[in-house]
């Protein structure tokens, strides 16, 4: 049996996933997962850098699409 504390610390280090960590805590949606790490003092995950890289790129498609590209 884990405390609350070493399975969140157990997300944050990267050992156990999203899902993991939200089954052995009984939360059912993620945001009870964030204000737990609130609660901590812990910053909540970042995205991965080619998500937030494909996400830039979309965003930055559609914008071409209603504005004129300028110096960005």
């Amino acid at each position: 049996m884990f405390s609350t504390t070493q399975i969140i610390n157990s997300f944050v280090a990267g050992d156990l996933s999203r899902e993991d960590t939200m089954e052995r805590l009984h939360m059912s949606i993620y945001s009870q997962l964030l204000n737990a790490l609130a609660d901590r003092g812990i910053a909540p995950p970042k995205p991965p850098a080619h998500q937030v890289a494909d996400e830039v790129a979309s965003f930055l498609a559609i914008l071409d699409k209603v504005e004129p590209p300028s110096d960005r």
